[in-house]
């Protein structure tokens, strides 16, 4: 009886080692015919991301230690739209049709904060931990480098433009005027310094803050997105509409009241929480 035992007990151990090897071998030759058929790999590939994909938008944290950022951040992504609002009201031609534009304002900025939403969570997704503040830095390969190649030329040749407006205003507060310059050259010239000296500036506060992207445009979102959304344009319109009510008197005021204690939260949150939005480089 032992040696029927014993020979159940080694043919059942024999079984077993030979499963394993089976095992070995499928998953062997099943990995060397993905490598010989591109279908094979790409199908391989695809499931493989899939999974990171939605692993990473599982692993997502509802919120971090410097959700504050995300405040600034929030009115610097829409300045554009803030300072845009009021021209393109004005340049609708027709009167009916421009009584239509807040309605029409309101349905548009709803998409596009939904269109963020989605990028935003889908990026997240994709990249993980391994995302940085600018999209670009977090792609690799060939067509990243050429996209990246290509974003950088584009802000090169659009920066003039970009600084324009802001370079003319303070021309105008450091009394380069062309209309009070003794000639135009000496107006060229002083005009000409001032603009590389701010380039330059901005250059040396480009390589500083090079690792802190996310808190130099969270702190610009506080410090000037906020005021031009919430405190700027309560005071215009208290100046300006001498016939308005009590009551919308009181709501701009309530509105600048909101606007600077908001700028003053998130500037101080940014600023005491910079080092953990620093990224790598």
């Amino acid at each position: 009886d032992l040696l029927i035992v014993r020979r159940v007990i080694e043919a059942q151990l024999s079984i077993r080692s030979s499963t394993r090897t089976d095992i070995d071998d499928i998953a062997t030759n099943a990995n060397a015919n993905a490598n010989e058929d591109p279908d094979v790999t790409a199908t391989y590939a695809a499931t493989t991301t899939t999974t990171t994909f939605i692993d990473n938008l599982q692993k997502l944290p509802a919120a971090t230690d410097a959700w504050f950022m995300f405040i600034g951040t929030s009115f610097f992504m829409m300045e554009g739209s803030i300072t845009l609002l009021v021209p393109l009201q004005e340049a609708v031609y027709r009167k009916e049709d421009r009584e239509k534009f807040p309605m029409l304002n309101q349905i548009v900025t709803s998409w596009i904060v939904v269109f963020y939403i989605a990028f935003s969570v889908v990026c997240c997704a994709a990249f993980g931990d391994q995302i940085q503040t600018a999209l670009t830095a977090s792609l690799t390969g060939v067509v990243a480098t050429i996209t990246q190649l290509a974003y950088s030329i584009a802000v090169i040749l659009t920066f003039p433009l970009q600084a324009f407006p802001a370079m003319e205003v303070a021309c105008q507060v450091i009394g380069i005027n062309q209309h009070t310059a003794q000639d135009n050259n000496s107006f060229v010239f002083r005009r000409n310094l001032f603009a590389t000296i701010v380039t330059c500036g901005l250059g040396v506060i480009a390589v500083v803050s090079i690792d802190y992207l996310g808190n130099v445009v969270s702190i610009l979102g506080s410090l000037f997105g906020i005021p031009l959304a919430l405190v700027f344009p309560p005071i215009m319109h208290n100046r300006l509409v001498k016939d308005s009510s009590t009551q919308r008197r009181i709501t701009n005021y309530l509105v600048m009241v909101v606007g600077f204690f908001a700028m003053g939260l998130t500037s101080y949150g940014t600023i005491t929480s910079w080092d953990k939005g620093a990224e790598d480089s």
